[in-house]
């Protein structure tokens, strides 16, 4: 989720309901086929192996609604979750209500995670997960969240950052808008539309994403709810830079969340990185 965008915003109100949680949706036929296209389908599975192996403390960066880390939460691990956007944490908050299993296990910080200082250096897994880091549409940005998840790593903690693939997007965007999806909305129950479209990339690496919510109200009518968003794409060696640049290195990169080598044609890049470790 971009920074700056307003509590009230449809990405917001609808955020849940784009993107379900296996733990607490409240309308199961969300979880359908095209989860495994929006790369949700086996993140929180590869997510819960990384926290059982860690150990110790989980920092979630970007946490949004909660979908990782209330999980995590129930899971037993102690996890704290930061975002800046206060509606968004509002959301996660209601969403844990609906865990009895992760209470008092999930602490959440309204915050900018560029500029966190927690006081804290004993994570042992730091995660930006689903696309987080290319929702802060600027360079220097990105890099400000990764110095900032690297501060707060304990020295043999690992972190992890899950991104799209940007050499299996177009750079030129989409032409036309284009259905993404039909879900049923998380808090109303009522059938919507997702519409989207792409914009090209500019020379700052960045592409505007824009579209509607069609929803289908109590009286038959349908309500449009605009929204707009930017992202910033992050290629695969550029990624790389910005992690050294921090201190860390790549320890391992897949294609997907369950160990598929990375390719050119891989969804995602799945990246867990670690601190160097001083030579003797």
């Amino acid at each position: 989720m971009n920074p700056g965008i307003p509590d009230d915003d449809p990405s917001i109100e609808f955020y849940d309901s784009d993107y379900p949680s296996t733990l607490y949706s409240p309308h199961p036929e969300n979880l359908d086929a095209k989860v495994a296209s929006q790369m949700i389908a086996h993140d929180l599975d590869r997510y819960r192996a990384l926290a059982k192996a860690a150990q110790g403390p989980v920092l979630e960066l970007c946490c949004g609604t909660g979908r990782i880390a209330i999980p995590l939460a129930a899971d037993g691990h102690e996890v704290v979750g930061v975002d800046v956007s206060a509606g968004q944490l509002a959301r996660c908050r209601a969403n844990l209500a609906r865990v009895p299993a992760a209470a008092g296990k999930l602490e959440l910080v309204e915050a900018d995670v560029a500029t966190l200082d927690l006081g804290r250096r004993d994570f042992a897994l730091v995660i930006l997960a689903f696309n987080s880091l290319i929702c802060m549409p600027d360079f220097l940005m990105q890099r400000r969240a990764l110095f900032a998840a690297a501060r707060h790593l304990a020295p043999d903690g690992v972190l992890a950052v899950d991104c799209t693939n940007p050499l299996t997007v177009d750079p030129a965007g989409d032409a036309t808008p284009r259905l993404l999806l039909t879900r049923r909305h998380a808090d109303t129950g009522r059938t919507y539309q997702r519409f989207i479209m792409i914009g090209p990339m500019d020379p700052n690496q960045m592409q505007a994403i824009t579209g509607w919510y069609d929803e289908i109200a109590d009286d038959g009518l349908v309500r449009r709810k605009p929204y707009a968003m930017k992202v910033r794409p992050i290629y695969r060696f550029e990624l790389q830079l910005m992690i050294e640049a921090t201190g860390m290195a790549i320890a391992r990169i897949h294609g997907g969340h369950r160990g598929e080598p990375f390719h050119r044609a891989s969804p995602i890049m799945f990246v867990e990185a670690r601190h160097r470790q001083p030579r003797g």
